[in-house]
C-alpha cells in the first residue's frame, strides 16, 4: 500500500530472517492495516507532469481479497498491486 499511496516513490523492503545457534527465539509480527472502507489514493502533492498518477484509487479491501484470490496465486506478491490497481500495462521482459 505504500507503494500506492506514495505514487511510486516509497516501497515497502523485502526481509527475510535467518536464525543461527541453539537457542530458542521468537518473534512477533505486526501490521498495519487500514480500517474496512479505506481508499489508497496518492495524495495531490505527489502526482504532476514528471510523476503521473501510476495507481487507480482503490478500496484496500477489495486489495486484500484480490490478492488472496486464485487469479493472484500466480502473480509474484510485489507484482500484485500493479495487476490489480496499475493505469499503465505491465512491462514486459
Amino acid at each position: 500500500m505504500l507503494n500506492a499511496w506514495s505514487n511510486g516513490r516509497l516501497k515497502a523492503v523485502n526481509h527475510r530472517v535467518m536464525m543461527s545457534g541453539d537457542k530458542d527465539r521468537y518473534s512477533i509480527a505486526a501490521f498495519a492495516i487500514p480500517v474496512e472502507g479505506t481508499i489508497i489514493k496518492a495524495p495531490k502533492e505527489l502526482i504532476d507532469e514528471q510523476h503521473p498518477q501510476l495507481y487507480k484509487d482503490f478500496d484496500f479491501m477489495d486489495f486484500f481479497l484480490y490478492a488472496f484470490s486464485d487469479p493472484a496465486k500466480h502473480i509474484d506478491s510485489g507484482e500484485q498491486l500493479h495487476a490489480f490497481a496499475s493505469l499503465s500495462p505491465p512491462i514486459s521482459n
